[in-house]
């Protein structure tokens, strides 16, 4: 029997993907991601795929307390610096904080919170994957060399194995996403377009 697998989907959030005008990516003076509709569009695909054959699909989404307090000390000094009050973060209820629309979580599926780039920190992600039974993860989302790396690199010492969907992952530069791609497969991911990462996965 083949182990199972599950689709891991990060931080596929509006604030992240697509940079509303006066939200947090433009006040922080952080550039937009590229190639955003498209990484939408393949993740929405894969997500579909996983679905159909009864994959788990778990949603990693950043979002922290109203006043920051369990924000990374880098975010919070970064707000500060450019005169953002507390609360201006990925708050719980904000819509800035919501999955994108067109990949929006359904029943069955789940939903797991963090505040540090590695989704496995200070989070259930790893009890809620052991409890599904879960060795192989098909990892999508933003930014590919920030919480996919990070969380990938998190995975393989905990002894997952790890593929890595290209066309459904994306960063601020088309270096940084390419850097990151190569970096993860040097320490063991698997590099592959959804649909081959998905077929392996499951084998």
């Amino acid at each position: 029997m083949a182990d199972k697998t599950a689709l891991v989907v990060i931080d596929m959030q509006n604030g992240f993907c697509w940079r509303p005008a006066g939200g947090l990516q433009e006040k922080m003076g952080w550039p937009a991601l590229i190639n955003v509709p498209a990484v939408v569009e393949h993740n929405a695909a894969l997500i579909a795929a996983a679905r159909e054959r009864g994959i788990p699909v778990v949603y990693v989404r950043y979002e922290t307390l109203p006043d920051m307090l369990n924000a990374m000390r880098i975010h919070r000094e970064a707000a500060a610096a450019v005169g953002l009050p507390a609360g201006t973060s990925f708050a719980m209820e904000g819509s800035e904080g919501e999955i994108v629309a067109e990949i929006a979580p359904q029943p069955g599926d789940y939903v797991v919170s963090k505040t540090r780039w590695d989704a496995f920190l200070y989070t259930n992600l790893e009890p809620l994957l052991a409890g599904l039974g879960v060795v192989n993860l098909v990892m999508s989302g933003v930014l590919t060399n920030a919480c996919v790396e990070t969380t990938a690199r998190a995975a393989l010492q905990r002894n997952f194995r790890v593929w890595v969907a290209k066309d459904c992952v994306t960063s601020e530069t088309e270096q940084l996403h390419e850097n990151a791609l190569l970096s993860m497969s040097s320490l063991g991911a698997v590099i592959a377009d959804g649909k081959r990462a998905l077929d392996e996965a499951t084998a």
